[in-house]
């Protein structure tokens, strides 16, 4: 046998135990965090805006248990610090919103908003399945002083796709530590999808692990707040009324106000910057500014809740030329708004001439015979 077969094969024998090693430390890993029989635990969620580029960052508090030996469905009860908390009791999952003491009901579904460690074992046992090749061990690592095992799960990675999931494990207790995943494609919204291409990053670390407590949360027992009500839709103001009456700052520290548009047909669009429906709709504004640029005819978008930074981020990254107006939050509530995009369409004498809720295929003609119209 000469030095190169010999070689070859050495080389053959390390991949083939390296591979049996990880396979091995990975179901482990889904066996030791499904023996679990509940896991509570502190969360911080970073998330990168694909549209504008800018992160975000909150805390969650989770506790989170099995229904039974036998149903490994999931009970959760998660406590996010922007002032939302969601449970989920075994049949209907209650969001409620603390801050405006409303609660929406989904019945069925046990989706949780933010990912556990049995949805990460999950997921390491359907890969492991169905795609083990796609399957890399990195080298171990340190994160929060917290020795981890590192696997790197790579299921597309290419120029206009990307779908990656870096998962850091406690060497000891094989819980999650750090996650982070990396999904890059075309976004859309229904059967609507755009030709541009958006990356979305979103980081997961966790601390303060408590497994197998004795007094855990009942979970099934949990209801509605008796001070809490359904979050009730309000509908778009009728066409017919006047538009109501107020002032923002645009990008450039300029006040503008209804009472500046008079004797011009302005269309306000209502939308933030992590929306992808708002996204879908930009072309269309941006034609519309275009056509009627120069005439009586006012293209303008209300921002209702990104900083200034961010604002000015986004329209440059998206080539927005049409006016951007900040801090919206108060005007869209005074415009009865409750879905983004939505769309008001305002006469030269400031009454509102048509609305849209939601951007669809056919919005650009329609807006276009409605603007004619009133000219």
């Amino acid at each position: 046998m000469t030095n190169k077969l010999i070689w070859f094969c050495a080389i053959c024998l390390l991949i083939s135990n390296q591979t049996i090693a990880q396979i091995s430390t990975l179901n482990k890993a889904v066996e030791i965090i499904n023996r679990y029989r509940n896991v509570s635990y502190s969360q911080v969620e970073r998330q990168k805006n694909p549209f504008s580029g800018d992160w975000i960052s909150f805390n969650v508090k989770s506790s989170v248990s099995r229904i039974s030996e036998n149903d490994k469905s999931e009970l959760y009860v998660m406590l996010e610090s922007r002032g939302y908390k969601y449970i989920y009791n075994g049949s209907t999952r209650i969001d409620l919103d603390l801050n405006n003491k409303t609660y929406e009901l989904k019945q069925g579904t046990g989706d949780e908003p933010y990912k556990t460690p049995y949805y990460w074992a999950q997921f390491i046992q359907t890969k492991l399945a169905t795609s083990p090749e796609k399957i890399k061990s990195k080298p171990d690592t340190i994160i929060n002083n917290v020795a981890c095992f590192h696997i790197k799960v790579v299921m597309t990675d290419s120029a206009s796709s990307k779908e990656i999931y870096d998962l850091c494990l406690n060497k000891t207790t094989y819980l999650p530590v750090y996650i982070k995943q990396y999904l890059q494609g075309n976004f859309g919204k229904g059967d609507m999808t755009s030709n541009d291409i958006a990356l979305m990053v979103n980081e997961s670390s966790y601390t303060d692990y408590s497994v197998n407590a004795q007094n855990f949360i009942d979970v099934k027992n949990l209801t509605i707040p008796t001070n809490f009500h359904t979050e009730k839709k309000v509908a778009m103001i009728t066409t017919g009324n006047s538009a109501p009456d107020w002032e923002l700052h645009d990008l450039q520290g300029n006040i503008v106000t209804n009472a500046q548009l008079k004797g011009k047909v302005t269309l306000i669009d209502f939308s933030f910057n992590a929306c992808a429906a708002c996204m879908l709709s930009i072309p269309t504004l941006k034609k519309l500014h275009e056509k009627y640029k120069g005439s009586d005819v006012n293209i303008m978008t209300v921002n209702t809740s990104d900083t200034k930074q961010s604002v000015i981020a986004f329209t440059k990254k998206n080539d927005i030329n049409y006016t951007v107006l900040l801090n919206g939050s108060k005007v869209a509530k005074s415009f009865q708004i409750s879905a983004y995009p939505s769309f008001y369409l305002i006469d030269k004498n400031g009454m509102i001439a048509a609305t849209f809720e939601g951007y669809s295929k056919d919005l650009e003609n329609e807006l276009i015979k409605k603007m004619d119209d009133l000219k």
